[in-house]
């Protein structure tokens, strides 16, 4: 299989280069990943200024880039392909979590949307905690491996990306297919440099508006958990509502 491997963290975080080291067995691996750190990010991509890329010495082809995760993908797809299509799209793997809520600012989900818009079936995944031995991100790695026509099958009838989150407590339970929940944050922004620049802190706050079934939950007991999405962001639900109440007329 033609996989194109991305992240958010750079072309040297330990997640990117396990993640390509156990894929590469078996597999035709390209990895596109940014020089730095850019997490965060969520979908932006460069416009305008250009994108500008080395050659990363490894066993595999492997490119940094100076733009966005999602430029990664976009790039890894329309330019980094050597003329043929790439077959799966996998993003990480994420120093720390992608649950609920915080999807909408992850790079590493980013990514792997990007690759759906291109029509190709993409995996992220991340892991429960940050800083993590190495061996935990073979773990995870591995889980996604043994798991992969599963996890395919799930973007076959999905918005084509799955959202992996693997705990990293003891014992592990298992797998659960389930919806991403909501993180909530008392973030402030602190100044710094005597007042010339801020940056923001804050800590997860406690809150009861999750069901029991949602990643965010679910992963605290010990679970890996599934997330299928899409990036389809219309309300049906709010649209259904309002039809025929011709709030404009």
């Amino acid at each position: 299989m033609r996989l194109l491997i991305v992240n958010d963290d750079g072309i040297d975080s330990v997640g990117i280069r396990v993640l390509a080291d156990v894929f590469r067995d078996g597999n035709e691996i390209t990895v596109v990943a940014p020089m730095n750190q850019r997490s965060g990010f969520s979908h932006s991509i460069t416009i305008g200024d250009k994108i500008d890329y080395v050659k990363a010495e490894r066993e595999y082809t492997a490119y940094a880039i100076s733009g966005t995760p999602a430029d990664c993908t976009k790039t890894g797809v329309l330019y980094f392909n050597d003329g043929a299509p790439f077959e799966l799209v996998l993003s990480g793997i994420n120093n720390g979590s992608n649950l609920g809520t915080d999807i909408l600012y992850s790079g590493t989900v980013a990514a792997a949307t990007e690759g759906a818009t291109h029509g190709i079936p993409s995996i992220a995944i991340s892991l429960e905690k940050w800083d993590c031995d190495e061996s935990v991100y073979r773990e995870a790695a591995e889980f996604v491996k043994e798991n992969i026509d599963k996890l395919l099958k799930i973007c076959a009838v999905s918005g084509g990306v799955v959202n992996v989150n693997y705990p990293v407590a003891e014992p592990f339970k298992g797998v659960k297919l389930t919806k991403m929940g909501i993180n909530l944050y008392n973030d402030r922004y602190a100044e710094e440099n005597s007042g010339s620049s801020v940056r923001i802190v804050g800590q997860p706050t406690p809150h009861t508006l999750n069901d029991d079934d949602c990643d965010v939950e679910l992963i605290k007991l010990g679970y890996a958990t599934v997330t299928p999405l899409t990036s389809d962001r219309n309300d049906f639900v709010a649209l259904e509502k309002l039809k025929g109440k011709n709030i404009f007329d």
